[in-house]
């Protein structure tokens, strides 16, 4: 299933490179996720988003994690549980994303949000399971809670960016339910695991920040 997907988004940015602007422009309202149209056009276009991408550092980015987060994702739970954590984090982020702001004529596009869900279920259910997915080697629930914090912070400060940073805390959030609903009891643990792991950095903050006025 995550070949499948990254073939998927892989061959939809290829169409891309062969259409004049125009064309690609046109690909992008009619597959991509307009929030005023939602309703109104088809709803596959609710799934048809998470495989486009606007360029080639997006597309990459976004292949290299679903491929460094999905593997491990999918050979744990399944391929079946794995898709539908998938297709549900990225269709649930595309419609609060809507709900957020309806009147949007902005398409969104991309697997982000669909890959936050599965970024959650690794935090989780497999929270020391090592990955690369930011480069360097880290466990999967200090991997999440990076980006958790990164995409907090953002949506928070509210610059303007081309990024929907609100949608991949939708995908998280999702993916949360998804990890819970598969073992709860291991979703839990995880839960635990996470929090005390973000109290002990809080903490080491706050210390450190006391060092530094007091120096």
């Amino acid at each position: 299933m995550t070949n499948a997907l990254i073939t998927l988004c892989v061959l939809a940015y290829f169409v891309t490179l062969f259409g004049s602007k125009g064309f690609v422009l046109e690909l992008v309202y009619d597959y991509g996720l307009v929030p005023s149209t939602v309703g109104v056009v088809s709803p596959l276009n609710l799934v048809t988003y998470m495989f486009l991408h606007a360029n080639l550092a997006h597309l990459v980015s976004n292949v290299f994690v679903l491929h460094s987060v999905g593997r491990e994702v999918e050979r744990d739970v399944g391929s079946l549980r794995f898709g539908l954590v998938y297709l549900a984090s990225g269709v649930v982020a595309g419609l609060v994303h809507t709900a957020a702001d309806p009147a949007s004529d902005v398409p969104v596009i991309g697997a982000s949000g669909a890959i936050f869900g599965l970024i959650a279920v690794l935090l989780l259910l497999m929270p020391f399971k090592v990955t690369t997915a930011l480069i360097l080697p880290l466990p999967g629930v200090v991997m999440g809670l990076l980006l958790v914090l990164v995409e907090v912070a953002a949506v928070l400060v509210s610059v303007e960016s081309v990024v929907a940073h609100d949608m991949h805390l939708y995908g998280f959030f999702v993916g949360c339910l998804g990890a819970f609903a598969i073992d709860y009891d291991r979703a839990l643990r995880g839960l635990v695991i996470a929090l005390v792991i973000l109290l002990a950095l809080y903490i080491w903050a706050v210390h450190l920040e006391g060092i530094m006025v007091l120096s």
